[in-house]
């Protein structure tokens, strides 16, 4: 956890700050603060700290200052300040254009000022967000999954975060593609490693929510962040262009990593705050299902799939497949034939040879056996339209459910 630069520099007593260079990269987040002072010590500089120095070790050798610039760059830092007026009169234009390339944040702050007291400061509001966001998160989560908050807590709570009035309700899950292939292209398995990823993921999520006058209400839940949405006609948010901001933001941390947005409905009771989080689950399992990548999905447009999301008995899904698709997945793993995905696409073609010979890169007339083939098995009309439906139907329960032909998950 930690706080944004942005969000220290809204702090009046923050105000003798100056910021010389790297603006673009004032939505880093700082986690706490370090002080040093010579290029020998930065080593021992950790991820999203933030940089105080004096200028007393370099004043003298601007290649030195140069140099540890760039280390406590490499090392990840989130930004500098340098205490100008002593040994600096002011940080130099090539240290400024260096922080503009890189996106790093550097401040002059005057040698008057306190530093102790501006570290103080800092640090005490990195530790005070801390606790509310452990604090806020645990009221998202008891409201989703526990059902201990009432509209009387929540309204009381969230006065704080700046909401005097509530008239709707969203939840929208972003969630890491394939998280498990990512850790092992990186040849990440210590679970320090993993949690700190899934930490930063959290952090580019909410910096790409972050209002100032309206905080973000979010939590992180293995691989994704469940967020909360409120007032959002009062505020003019357009979703499909905050998924974009969004996943730029994740994708400015973390290069290598595709996200699904699953988006729930909106709803002006309170109550419906876990409905709205269920909705955009079983979105997100929908464009799972359908081998969707770095895609935003609607519950709303999930068609079909809607109907089938709402079924709890899986044992009534089960038989359905098993009475359809089931049997021709069987009858490939029997005879090592692929009847199945044949039938799959000529149903997604809306039953057009010649397209679905295209796709599948097969003769037309070859196709035609093939899909005779697959009458004879199955024992009926394959022109009925219900019959059709019912195998399509077929198809979205085993992609929604995962199931296979030897009754397995894969």
């Amino acid at each position: 956890m930690g706080v944004r630069i942005d969000q220290l520099m809204s702090l009046p007593e923050l105000k003798d700050l100056k910021l010389v260079g790297g603006g673009n990269g004032v939505s880093k987040v700082t986690r706490w603060v370090h002080n040093v002072e010579t290029p020998d010590i930065v080593q021992y500089v950790q991820n999203d700290e933030l940089i105080i120095l004096t200028g007393i070790g370099v004043f003298e050798d601007s290649s030195s200052f140069i140099k540890l610039v760039k280390g406590i760059i490499e090392r990840k830092a989130s930004g500098l300040i340098v205490n100008v007026g002593k040994y600096l009169s002011k940080v130099p234009e090539e240290i400024r254009e260096l922080a503009n390339e890189e996106g790093f944040p550097i401040f002059e702050v005057p040698w008057e000022s306190n530093l102790a007291e501006i570290t103080r400061i800092i640090c005490g509001d990195i530790v005070k967000r801390q606790i509310e966001e452990s604090s806020y998160q645990d009221l998202l989560k008891n409201i989703i999954f526990f059902n201990r908050i009432t509209y009387e807590d929540f309204t009381k709570r969230m006065s704080a975060y700046g909401y005097s009035y509530f008239n709707s309700f969203r939840v929208i899950t972003v969630a890491i593609d394939k998280l498990e292939e990512y850790l092992s292209f990186k040849n990440i398995k210590d679970e320090q490693s993993i949690a700190y990823i899934k930490d930063n993921f959290l952090r580019a999520v909410n910096g790409a929510i972050w209002d100032p006058r309206f905080q973000p209400i979010s939590f992180l839940q293995k691989d994704s962040v469940v967020i909360l949405q409120i007032n959002e006609k009062d505020k003019f948010i357009d979703l499909t262009m905050l998924s974009q901001i969004i996943r730029e933001s994740v994708k400015h941390s973390f290069a290598d990593i595709s996200i699904n947005i699953g988006i729930g409905n909106a709803y002006t009771e309170f109550n419906e705050i876990k409905r709205s989080y269920n909705e955009a689950e079983k979105a997100l399992k929908v464009l799972k299902a359908e081998g969707g990548s770095d895609e935003t999905i609607f519950y709303s447009n999930i068609g079909a799939y809607k109907l089938l999301t709402e079924i709890e008995n899986i044992n009534l899904l089960k038989e359905y497949y098993d009475d359809t698709v089931g049997r021709l997945e069987r009858y490939d793993l029997q005879n090592h034939t692929d009847y199945s995905k044949i039938f799959h696409t000529f149903l997604q073609e809306n039953g057009n040879y010649i397209q679905t010979s295209h796709k599948l890169y097969m003769h037309r007339n070859t196709l035609m056996y093939k899909i005779n083939k697959i009458q004879e098995i199955i024992k009926r009309d394959l022109t009925d339209t219900k019959l059709r439906l019912e195998f399509y139907l077929g198809y979205l329960v085993k992609q929604i459910n995962y199931f296979g032909a030897e009754d397995k998950k894969y």
